[in-house]
Parts: structure tokens; sequence; C-alpha cells
């Protein structure tokens, strides 16, 4: 019955079923696996291109620190190329710098100075002598070592915060900077805080050091660097600024959403962040996690890679479509099972192969997938496909990228690639890819030049192959990459390049014949040239790996080696050096020997190249013309060329040892008869005698030379002063004045030296300013009599050179036309009439600016200069006249000084005469010159006919600054002057000073006596006005009325000028009331003393009564007031004194600030009281 049961058409179906649900079950059961199986591909495959990415930043970074770093050591290279790099050449060259993409997001490019304690002050002087006042080197404090930010440029605003700053002494900035100076390579920084961050969008910062050392000191040790140290070159970086520029495209790398923590040191920690561009999640890291150390000359970044989208940084499409694939299967398998239960059997062999297969393709189509995209993205290659069948051509946007056009304006067809092809190499191209569709090659791979969008031509690297064939074997399809490879090309070109220059170098080298060669740092020889080839008798090929051993004797290999040690550790040298040759002959070689170093890694020498030359018979040479360079060959003495290096030598020994040295010039007196009387024959003959004596009678240490005739020089050293060397110096003019018998005559001279000594103190010499000082002083012997020793006075030839370049200083100023005419107005106060200017010579000087007469006229005093220049004023004061004229502006008469030297010139009437026809529209009448009253000290007469002659022409003639002579009353006179100025300093202080009111006083009865016109000068104040005009003398000139002005301004200065409104009122007083006068000075005079005890600046205040006497005695006689006036000022007065008693009781009690304050009171009570008493002068009898 169960066998029957089988059988049964219900129980076969529920078992079809049965079978069938089985199947799918296991269908899709697969298809899961499957799809697991993929998405774990797949989940690979995102980590492989993360773990990509990870690798390209971290080479990307490494890339750019080198590439700063080689920024760095090119600007620390400007140092060695110029003694003082400039503030200008330092911005040029960063400018030049930041074309380039290079230094995008770069702060800027610096260089900090190294300065010692004893440097810091002249430091900061020197820069702020460039321009920058308020420069200064910060943070401030005493330190062992100061360095300080000199250039940093661009010279932003951001930037100018670090100006001045000391870096060193920061622990972390100093850190790195002792790095750098200690390797002599860069060196970055730990985490730091900029001083260019404001405050907004603070950045962790970091900063790259590249040391500068002074090119003349050795850096082969690192005490040789510290030594040698001058600063560092140096950049600021901003750390999101510059990875952000670093970054670029890689931050989003193929839709690789890159996340990147950098950490300075090896350790992840918070403290160490330097950059992250995502948030830290303190969670456990993602599938894409990684690490990476990234080591710049020993300072190690740890960088932290993780994806910031790690849930949507996988496309799962494929593992879905597999379980679709999967599930679709099982379902029709399941149908078919159903349909077709007899085939049961192979159902189930076609589904498993299907699935097997199918299977299959999806790996490797994935693995195809994956190795072609991850193949592209590495080489960086566009992608092109090419359907030959239609012609139309494919392009990626990476390969629009790299031919730097826009994707969407790219063409479809062939024409697209041909046309951008080289027009040189455009049918290489084309025949090549034709060779390959038509099978003439098995690969397609080219190499050519293609147009960049921008018009340069870059170099691709083309590769291709056939996809696809029609079944006559006819390509349907093409695909292919097309890679930037100008950079290698052009590596490649230039390697070529210098293979073909080292080929052709090595060849030119045979037609040396100088040996040349090179050597491995074992002293293994590696080349020579041909001459060298000889030397040794060997051939090229025999050469490689032979020794000095194998070609010298021992001596002579123990000597190059040495040499060789020296080149291998760093130096270069130049020596000449005695071999015995292969041929056993002694020769002298030149040697010339230079490291030759690692093109990677320039620190590693990695041997040695050496040029010698044979210059035996040039040392024969040499010793020969040795003798005819540096010996007299008459004396045999050292000659002018071999004294010059003696006395260098001498003079530098002196320095180091704290000696003395004297430089002797010896002239013979007499010896030029001697050669014209008895030949010159017999002249030689005597300076052979001579120089052979007194080389006798030196020193062996010391040299004596023969300049040519003669002229001698001796150099004594090891002498402390002019008694210690006075015996030697007689012993020479003692040898030179002995008789010489030249057969039968006996003939005989003297000698005049001179000697100098060095080092003297304040002086700092060159040898041939010893040698003229020395001919200077033997000059000074010559005219003192001959025959003896004039020692160099240093003071006077300083003050005679000074004088000498003061005098030419101003004769070029004369050709130059710096020299300017101010004019100050000279005035009637009383009646507001400009009686005329004063022109006054100003020397505008190009350095100092303007100059007054004091400044240089004393200088020309009794010299010719002084003449011309005095002519120069009157010429142009004439011609300024003339132009005041052309422009209606006044007809001033001008009075021009006239020096006393100028004055007693013999032609001095007709030169005046001349300069005055040669302005005929000016009238004589309107030049006045000024003479001092002591030009005519010596010849009265001659000087009093002069002016004489000057009044003749109609010139006038005004007495300058009388009163200061030696005979006034004599002068006033005798000399024909019309005019008396009296001399500002009896005018300024008679305000306060009543001598010299009664001084001018005096002067003004003398003046009016003897019938001459007075002008004050020195008038500064309107109350020096008002004194004068007391005293009866209207016309003035001084500070208060008018400064000495450019000749453009007098015009308008004379419109515009009105004198003080109360002068018209004032009127002279009598003599009878001059006492109340002098004593209203004194009284100010008191004050003013009394102002200087409670100041401090006197040590006892003036007693009261001595102002009680003079101005009471004075107000009581006057006659001038009524007894109500008179008891109201003498009120007044005792006010004063009462006051002053009491300030001075508070200055002797220690409260001087006390006093002081109460100034201002004492003040306004003796201005009210000389106020008071000036109005009742006002009134006073005149006359």
């Amino acid at each position: 019955m169960k066998l029957l049961s089988l059988f049964h058409p219900r129980a076969h179906a529920s078992g079809r079923y049965s079978f069938a649900a089985l199947v799918l079950m296991l269908g899709v059961l697969l298809s899961l696996l499957a799809a697991v199986q993929v998405k774990q591909l797949l989940d690979g495959e995102a980590v492989d291109r993360f773990a990509f990415a990870a690798d390209q930043v971290t080479i990307r970074i490494e890339e750019r620190l080198d590439a700063y770093a080689l920024v760095l050591r090119g600007a620390a290279g400007l140092f060695d190329a110029s003694d003082a790099v400039t503030r200008t050449e330092w911005r040029d060259y960063v400018r030049k710098l930041r074309v380039s993409d290079t230094l995008e997001r770069v702060l800027g490019i610096g260089f900090t100075r190294l300065l010692r304690p004893d440097e810091l002050e002249s430091h900061i002087a020197e820069i702020r002598a460039e321009g920058y006042p308020d420069y200064t080197v910060h943070p401030p404090g005493p330190r062992d070592i100061y360095t300080s930010i000199v250039f940093l440029e661009p010279f932003d605003a951001r930037n100018q915060r670090a100006f001045g700053y000391d870096m060193f002494s920061e622990s972390v900035r100093r850190e790195a900077m002792i790095q750098a100076r200690d390797t002599g390579r860069a060196a970055l920084s730990g985490r730091v805080q900029l001083l260019q961050e404001t405050g907004d969008d603070v950045q962790a910062g970091t900063l790259m050091y590249v040391p500068v050392y002074r090119v003349e000191m050795p850096t082969s040790t690192r005490a040789q660097r510290a030594e040698a140290l001058k600063g560092w070159t140096y950049s600021p970086y901003r750390m999101t600024d510059l990875m952000t520029g670093i970054l670029g495209d890689w931050e989003l790398m193929e839709g690789e959403a890159v996340g990147l923590r950098i950490y300075d040191g090896p350790e992840v920690d918070s403290e160490g962040l330097l950059f992250s561009n995502s948030e830290i999640d303190s969670g456990a890291p993602s599938r894409f996690a990684q690490s990476r150390e990234v080591n710049f000359n020993g300072r190690i970044w740890s960088l932290q890679f993780d994806h910031q989208s790690p849930q949507e940084a996988v496309a799962y499409t494929t593992a879905w479509a597999t379980l679709g694939a999967g599930l679709l299967l099982s379902g029709l398998l399941f149908g078919l099972i159903l349909s077709i239960s007899g085939t049961r059997v192979r159902a189930e062999q076609i589904a498993a192969r299907l699935t097997e297969e199918l299977r299959e393709q999806g790996e490797q189509l994935r693995q195809s997938e994956y190795r072609w995209r991850f193949a592209i993205a590495g080489s960086g290659g566009g992608l092109w496909d090419w359907d030959i069948a239609q012609d139309t051509m494919y392009f990626s946007p990476r390969w629009a990228e790299i031919m730097g056009v826009d994707e969407s304006a790219l063409g479809t067809s062939l024409d697209e690639w041909e046309r951008r092809v080289h027009p040189d190499d455009r049918v290489a191209a084309t025949s090549a890819l034709r060779d390959y569709l038509e099978g003439r090659r098995a690969r397609y791979v080219n190499e050519y030049r293609m147009q960049h969008e921008d018009g340069r031509w870059i170099w691709i690297q083309d590769r291709g192959i056939v996809v696809s064939r029609a079944e006559d074997g006819r390509p349907l399809r093409m695909i292919g990459t097309d890679t930037d490879i100008t950079e290698r090309k052009n590596d490649e070109l230039a390697l070529r390049a210098a293979h073909a220059e080292s080929q052709r170098f090595r060849a030119a080298l045979d037609y040396v014949s100088s040996y040349i060669y090179m050597k491995d740092t074992e002293g293994r020889y590696t080349f020579a040239n041909h001459a060298g080839l000889e030397l040794f008798g060997v051939t090229p090929e025999d050469l490689p790996g032979s020794d000095d051993n194998r070609f010298f004797p021992p001596e002579t290999v123990r000597r190059l080696h040495k040499i060789d040690r020296r080149v291998l550790s760093g130096e270069q040298t130049t020596e000449e050096v005695e071999v015995v040759d292969p041929a056993g002959q002694r020769r002298v070689y030149l040697e010339i020997k230079a490291p030759i170093r690692d093109e990677i890694d320039p620190e590693r020498i990695v041997g040695l190249l050496g040029i010698s030359t044979d210059i035996t018979t040039l040392k024969d040479h040499e010793r020969q013309l040795e003798r005819i360079a540096h010996y007299d060959p008459l004396t045999g003495l050292p000659n002018r060329v071999l004294l010059a290096d003696r006395l260098h030598q001498a003079m530098a020994h002196s320095q180091r040892h704290g000696e003395r040295l004297a430089v002797v010039y010896l002239d013979l007196d007499g010896f030029k008869a001697i050669n014209d009387t008895h030949g010159h024959a017999a002249g030689d003959r005597m300076l052979v005698e001579l120089a052979a004596r007194m080389k006798g009678v030196m020193r062996a240490e010391d040299t004596l030379s023969r300049l040519g005739g003669d002229e001698f020089v001796a150099v004594l050293v090891d002498v402390d002063s002019v008694y210690a060397c006075e015996p030697l110096l007689k012993r020479l003019l003692g040898a030179a004045s002995e008789p010489v018998r030249i057969d039968d005559d006996r003939l005989q001279v003297s000698a005049s030296l001179g000697v100098t000594f060095y080092p003297e103190a304040g002086q700092d010499l060159e040898a041939d300013q010893l040698l003229r000082q020395a001919d200077q002083a033997m000059y000074q012997a010559k005219l003192a009599g001959k025959g003896r020793f004039h020692v160099f006075d240093a003071e006077r030839d300083r003050t005679a050179r000074s004088h000498h370049e003061t005098i030419e200083d101003i004769r070029r100023a004369l050709g130059d036309e710096e020299f300017v005419l101010h004019y100050q107005p000279k005035v009637n106060m009383r009646t507001g009439e400009v009686i005329g200017v004063e022109a006054l010579i100003r020397w505008q000087h190009p350095e100092h600016g303007l100059l007054p007469p004091a400044r240089f006229l004393p200088e020309i005093e009794n010299h010719p200069l002084s003449v011309e220049l005095g002519e120069w004023v009157i010429e142009r004061a004439l011609k300024q006249m003339e132009e005041w004229g052309a422009e209606d502006g006044p007809a001033l008469e001008v009075s021009v000084n006239v020096a006393a030297f100028q004055l007693r010139q013999s032609d001095f009437v007709e030169r005046l005469q001349l300069l005055l026809e040669a302005h005929p529209e000016i009238a004589p009448r309107r030049l006045e010159l000024e003479v001092l009253e002591t030009s005519a000290l010596g010849d009265m007469v001659e000087v009093t006919r002069r002016l004489e002659g000057c009044r003749a022409l109609g010139v006038a003639v005004s007495l300058d600054d009388f009163g200061t002579g030696y005979a006034s009353l004599t002068y006033l006179k005798r000399l024909p002057a019309g005019t008396v100025k009296v001399d500002q300093s009896f005018v300024r202080d008679i305000l306060e000073d009543p001598e010299d009111l009664a001084i001018l006083n005096g002067v003004m009865s003398l003046a009016e006596a003897f019938g001459r016109r007075v002008i004050a000068e020195g008038v500064e104040t309107l109350e020096h006005g008002d004194m004068l005009l007391y005293l009866g003398c209207d016309l003035a000139q001084g500070y208060g009325i008018a400064r000495p002005m450019p000749a453009d301004r007098i015009p308008g200065w004379v419109s515009d000028w009105r004198p003080a409104t109360h002068w018209a009122g004032l009127s002279r007083i009598g003599r009878e009331d001059m006492p109340l006068m002098y004593a209203s000075v004194a009284h100010r005079a008191w004050v003013m003393r009394v102002e200087a005890y409670l100041r401090g600046q006197s040590p006892q205040p003036p007693p009261l009564a001595e102002d009680r006497e003079g101005l009471v005695h004075s107000l009581e006689h006057s006659g001038l007031l009524s007894p109500a006036d008179l008891a109201t000022l003498l009120q007044r007065h005792q006010e004063i004194h009462e006051l002053v008693g009491e300030l001075v009781r508070l200055r002797e009690r220690g409260q001087g600030e006390r006093a002081l304050v109460r100034l201002d009171e004492l003040h306004a009570q003796r201005d009210g009281l000389l106020d008071t008493l000036s109005g009742h002068l006002g009134s006073a009898r005149t006359l």
C-alpha cells in the first residue's frame, strides 16, 4: 500500500511541492549568502580606497613640507649671495615666490636675526632709522641671547604684530630654533599660538625654521654651526589654513569624505591636536580608521584618518542586485520544478551551474571593475572610450580636468582628441594608433604632446586596448587612459640633456692639460682624464679601484691622504703640493679639491673631485720674478711692493700683541745736486753705499726699503715711544750724513726724517695713510732746517684736513648753487615805514638742511674763498632788487655784510663798481655795505680810503655790531659810515639788566653826537620796542618784528606789516627821568632773581633792601608823580615785598612747591606795578 501510495496523484503532488519548496528555501539562503559576500567585498574595496586616499594625503603633506623647507633654504641662500640683504630685496624675493601655488595659505616668509645683549641697542636704532620709530625687541627683559623678527613678508597688519618679536624667548619655538641651528636642517616647532592671531578664528599654529650661517665661517661641527649662526629664515603656519591648501580635492576624493586629525608627536593627545576637519567623537572609530606618521627631520606628526560619513561610504547596489538576482533565480527554479518535475535532476544541475556561473561572473566583474577603477585612480589618468563603428568618443571628467576644459564643452568625436595633438606629433600618434588597430602592433602605448586649454603643451602617455571586435576581426570598440606625464617627461629630457652634457664634458676634459680625477670615499680612483691616465700610466679600464699607493711613494701618499681627509669632511682645498711623480721626478702641483655631494641628500659626501696642474716651471719663474718684483735692483733693499706687505704684517702683529711700531720716511737732502754735478752713475754708487750703511745701523727685525730716487722708508717694530726709538733715528741720520768717497771725490748729503707711530688712540689707519703721515712729517723736518727728524702730529693734521674739507665743500656748494639769501626787514617803529632789508646768507645743505652763516663762514675767514662768496652775495642781492622791480615790488634798500678780508682787497672798490655796472637799473644808493668795526684793525687809513671809494660810487655804508670792537669811539669818528647798528648783545637784555640799558643809552648819545643814524638789532618783543622808543631809537630790526625770510615773501610782508598801535604814542623821555626807567628795569631783574631762588637755581634770595632802595628812591625823586599816585605805587611795591617774604619763608620751610604755585600771583603784582609806572613814563617830559 505504501508503494502504491507513492504513485497516488495527491502524494506525488505533495512530494513535488515539498521538493520545490526545499529548493526555493535553499535558493533564498544561497542568495542571501552571495549578497553578504558581495557586501563584504564592497566594504573591503571601500576600506582599500580610503587607505589609498590616506596614503595620498600623507604624501601630499610630506611633499608640501619639503617644498616649504626648500623655499626657506632658498631664502637663506640670499644671505650667502649678499653681504647685507635689504628689506626691498627680501620683499621682491617673497613676492616672486608667492606667484607659485606652493605658498598658498602660508602666512609669510620671514627672517629673524640673532642678537647678543651688547648688540641690542644699536640694532633697535638701526631699524628705527629705516623708518620704524616705534620698533623694539619684545618681550622686554634681560636674556643671554636675543632674536628679533626683522623681515616678514607680506608685511600686512596681521604680520606686523610679530615685527621685533624674540621667538627665542618662548620655549616651544626655542627648541625648534636650537634643533635647526645644531643640525643645519629645517626644523618644525611644536604647537603654538601665533602672534598673528587676532581673536577671531584662532587656530593652532606651527613654525618652520632654517638656519642662516655666516658664509666665511666653517659649519662642519655643531659647535661651529652655533658660532657661525646669523639667524633663521622661517615661516609661520596656521594649521587649518595650511591643511586646507595641502588637502585640496583629497578632502573629498571619489566621494570619500576624508576626516583627518593631526597631533604633534607620536601620541594621540588632545593637548597636541594641531588640525581637525571633523568633530572629535569619543566613541569607537569606524572600520575606515587609518593611522599614519609624518617624520620631518625628527618632528613626528601623528595622522588619524576616519570617514566622516561611514554609513554613506559604500553603495550596496551590487549586493542588492545579487540578492535580487538570486531570489529571482530561486523563484524561476521553483516554478521550473513545479512545471517540469520529470526533469528535476537536470533542472537542479542547471540551476546550480547557473548559480555558480552567475556568482563567478559577478565576482570577476567586481574584481575587474575594482582593479580598473583602482588602477585609473592610482595613475591619475583620464579614461576615454571610443566607439569605432559609430565614431563617437567618451571622455571621463578626469580627462577633461587634465586638458583644463569643462566637461560639458568636450566633443564626442575623434577630432576632439586629434585637434589637441601637437602638430609635430600628430602623424606619429595617428600612425601608432592605426598600426595597433590593423594588427601591426601587439600593444598600444604611446607618448606625445597635447595642448592644454590654457595654451601650454603637456606630455601625455596614452594606453588603450580593443575590447570588442566584429566577427571578421574588425575592431568595434577601444578604451584607454591618458596620463599627464609632463613632469616625468621634463625630468627625462633633463636627464638626457645632463647625460649628453656629462659625456661632452668628459670628452672636453681630455683636451685639458691639467690632471683631472675623481675618487670615492675610500680614496679609490673612479675617473681620470686623458692627461691623468698618461701620468699614471694606466688605461681607463685599469684605473677604477686603484689608490695612491699604486702611483706614488709613501711620503707623497701620506701628504695626499691628509688633504683627501679634509675634503671628504666637507672642506674645499687649494694647495701647492710637491710630490715625486711615477717617473721619480720632483714636481710641484697646484691641487684643487672639492667634495662631491649626493644630489638627493646634500649632507652626504660621496667622493671628491681633484684638479692637479703642474706648476713646476711656473714656480721656478716665480722665484726668479720674486726677486725682481719685491727688491730694488740697485740697492737690493725691499721695494715699495714688499714694503707694503711687511708693513701690513707689522701692523697686524702690533694689533695682536699690543705693541707699537714706527714708520720712518727718509729723504736725502742735497742728493739732486750730486746727481746733476757728478752724474747718475756716481749718484747710484752713493745710494748703494748709503743704503748699506743705514741698513747696518738698524735692528734685524726692522725693515729698510727704497721707494725710488733718494727716498727710503724704515719700519721699526716694538717701539714704546719716540724716546725709545730716538737713538735709532739719530743713527739713521748719522749713517746718511757720513761722507762717501766716489773715485777721487768725497761726497756728502744729509737726511730729513718724518716719523709716525701705530697704533694711536682714536685712529683706524691703513698702511698708505701711515706712509702719507710719515711723508708729511718729513716735509715738516725739511721746513725746520733739514738734517733732523719730525714726529707727525695727528691732532694738527686732523684739524687741517677737516678745515680743508669744509673749504672744499663750500667751494663745491657755491658751484652747485646751494647758497641762498634770506632777507630780514628793517623798520621805523614809530612811523611804520619799512626802510630796507638785510641780506643774510644761508646754506641749503643737501644732507644737513638749511645752515646759518655761523656754521660755515668762520671756516673761510681770511681765505680767498670768502671774497668769492662775498661777491656772490652782492651780485645776488642786486639781481633780487631787479626781480622785485620787474614784479612791481617794493623799492627797498638792501644791506649786505662785507667781511674784513674782502674789504682789505686792493681792488675791492673796482670790483664793486663792475657789479653795479652789471645792474644799471639799480641805483647804487639802494645798496648798503655793513662793515664790522673790527674790519679796520691794522690799517684804519686803508679801510677808510676804500669805504670813501664806495661812498663815491653812491653806495651807503653802515657800521655793524657797534660796541663790540676795541676802539669804538675812534671807529665812529673816523670811518665814513652813515648808519650805526647797535649790536644785539646790548639790546637783548635791556628789559632786565640796567647796565645794558645804560650802555645802550650811551651808544645812542655817541651816535647822536657824531650825527649817525642808529638801528637797534635784537628787538625780540614789543617791550623791547617800547624801551627803544623811550630812548629815542626809532629804527629797529629783530625777531620781534620779522624773522629772516625767502625773497618771494618780502613783498607780501611789506604790504601786510603794521607796527604796534601804541608805538606811535610813545615819546622819548628826558634825561632827568632816566633813573626811574633804570629803577623799573632793576626791579624786574630783582623779581627774576627771586624766582631763580624759588626754583632752586640760586642758593640765596636777593635782599629786599636792594630793591627798596633802588625803586623807592627813584619814585620819590622823579617828580613825575602826584602824592596820591606815589602813595599808590609805594603801597603796591610794599605788597610785592610782603608776598616775596612769604614765598621765601615757604621755600626755607621746605614747601617750595607751594611757593612755585604762587609765582603767577607775584608776576601779576610786578606787571601791575610796571604797567602803572610805564603809563607815567609815557606822560613824562619828552625831548
